[in-house]
């Protein structure tokens, strides 16, 4: 069986509002199209990536920590898992994971979400799409993460009751991004990409 052949396309997001914490973050939100040998085509996937200018924000003496807390909670909680809040500089932990070519780059990749229509799951799609995301649009970036949660149980809060199935779900969800490359942050949920 051939490989299914996919773009992704994106629709970004641009804020007027310069010099506000938000104009640091660009969000991505892409959808995966696959193209059949006969040239038609059917959404097959969703891709959302925020990518976070910190190395601007710094130079211009913005917080790091307002930027990431502007966009919503997930982007707050990178940064908490991230980052020192008193210094916003990068938690030792995370730094020991990071490849030296990497070291010298400043902004932030949050894959926010990579899914697929499950007749595609299996197949490789999933980890080409994200090697492919992270070749063009991670070149600039010193940290590239993710934070591996099954959408269907996303948005559950520290003290809701976990329903059946999601420790299997976790898990499954785990296991794609450590085979993409990503390497888990210690005592975090969140996933780096060390290379």
């Amino acid at each position: 069986m051939a490989p299914i052949i996919f773009r992704v396309d994106f629709a970004v997001s641009l804020l007027e509002h310069e010099g506000d914490p938000s104009d640091f973050i660009t969000v991505y939100e892409g959808n995966i199209i696959g193209m059949a040998d006969d040239d038609s085509e059917q959404k097959i996937g969703t891709l959302i990536l925020y990518i976070v200018e910190a190395g601007r924000a710094m130079n211009e003496g913005m917080s790091l920590f307002d930027v990431m807390d502007c966009l919503d909670g997930d982007s707050c909680d990178c940064f908490a898992n991230l980052f020192d809040p008193e210094t916003e500089q990068l938690k030792p932990e995370v730094e020991q994971l990071i490849s030296e070519n990497r070291a010298t780059q400043w902004d932030i990749m949050l894959i926010e979400r990579l899914e697929l229509l499950p007749e595609y799951h299996g197949k490789g799609l999933g980890k080409r799409v994200a090697l492919r995301a992270i070749q063009k649009f991670g070149e600039n970036c010193g940290v590239i993460t993710c934070v591996p949660v099954p959408l269907q149980f996303s948005g559950l809060g520290p003290n809701d009751k976990r329903p059946k199935g999601m420790a299997s779900a976790q898990r499954h969800v785990r296991d794609f991004w450590k085979g993409v490359g990503f390497v888990r942050i210690p005592r975090s949920d969140y996933y780096i990409w060390p290379q």
